[in-house]
């Protein structure tokens, strides 16, 4: 026992001084340019704000290393689509109609296709001025696809050459980046029928909202029914309305006017208000006798609507609650 003690004793003060002669301040790992990419070469974690002016998003370059580098790196950026091709390929195969798409040109400017990383420093930001955002289509996806320039960059990773900059949009009331339900709270849908009798529905489901512009979402009207949203274009050009939120009304600092418009085809009336079916939206705090508040964004609506020109019309009044903490807002 007592030489097992010494062996132990001995191996312990060997691994000591091998640790107080070891140099952590020396550099461990080969120091090579990579774009910055959460999910196979895709980088999805950014969203753009609609609105009139635009928005700007970052293409990230970094610098591998467990030392702060020296000497400054040179970074080029170069355009690409080939990854672009391969995600298509890898998630949809031949279904070309769901393919994603490069954003437009006239929807971004990338001004600065060669920049440094900072001696000292491990990224540099490659801004991306993104406008005009509200020509897209809420149910496409679209990308920036890019790479590094290997006749500018000294040293690279070529597994981390190339990047996707999948473009997520939001405004106050929906986002791309995540679904956005809202759910209906004491709503019906009033269906006619030939013979002059009518069917009232409550819906209870929840409704996916899209942001169109900064002041405008999308959403199925009534209670209809897109089916698999990954094959559901037509229905959803055929069923959907917008909405338009307008000025602050002066009687209520937390409403707004809203306007009901056809999305694409659809034959849509704003009808008078009645009651809490105002057509307005509005930011609803309810409190319980506790203190405890509730946020809700929330739409009131009362309009009719038909898919086609021989339909008989269907009314709706509508409540569509979102619930938030306005301290950690996603939206």
């Amino acid at each position: 026992m007592k030489k097992l003690a010494n062996i132990v004793l001995c191996t312990t003060l060997i691994t000591l001084v091998s640790c107080n002669e070891y140099d952590f301040d020396q550099e461990q790992f080969k120091k090579e340019v990579n774009l910055l990419s959460n999910n196979e070469l895709v980088y999805d974690r950014q969203v753009a704000t609609l609105r009139p002016e635009g928005d700007t998003i970052f293409l990230v370059a970094g610098l591998s290393g467990s030392q702060p580098s020296i000497e400054p790196y040179t970074v080029g950026i170069l355009e690409s689509d080939s990854l672009l091709k391969a995600y298509n390929k890898s998630n949809f195969d031949i279904e070309k109609d769901r393919f994603a798409k490069l954003l437009p040109t006239e929807c971004y400017t990338f001004p600065n296709m060669q920049m440094e990383i900072a001696a000292g420093t491990s990224q540099v930001h490659f801004p991306v001025h993104l406008k005009s955002l509200e020509k897209l289509s809420p149910d496409t996806i679209y990308f920036l696809d890019y790479k590094i320039d290997s006749l500018k960059t000294w040293n690279y990773n070529p597994k981390k050459r190339h990047v996707l900059l999948r473009i997520h949009r939001k405004n106050n009331y929906a986002t791309t980046k995540e679904n956005t339900f809202y759910n209906y709270t004491s709503s019906t849908v009033v269906i006619p029928k030939a013979d002059g009798s009518a069917e009232v529905r409550r819906p209870t489901n929840a409704n996916r909202v899209f942001p169109l512009t900064q002041t405008s979402v999308r959403l199925l009207a009534g209670d209809e029914d897109m089916g698999d949203y990954k094959k559901a274009l037509n229905n959803i050009n055929k069923k959907s309305i917008a909405l338009e939120i307008g000025k602050q009304l002066p009687e209520n600092p937390l409403s707004n006017e809203l306007t009901i418009k056809p999305y694409k085809t659809i034959d849509v009336v704003q009808l008078t208000p009645i009651g809490e079916y105002d057509n307005t939206y509005l930011l609803n705090i309810i409190k319980t006798p506790d203190g405890r508040a509730t946020y809700y964004k929330e739409f009131r609506l009362h309009y009719k609507y038909r898919i086609e020109s021989t339909d008989l019309y269907r009314e709706v009044k509508a409540k569509l609650r979102f619930e938030f903490n306005p301290r950690a807002d996603k939206l």
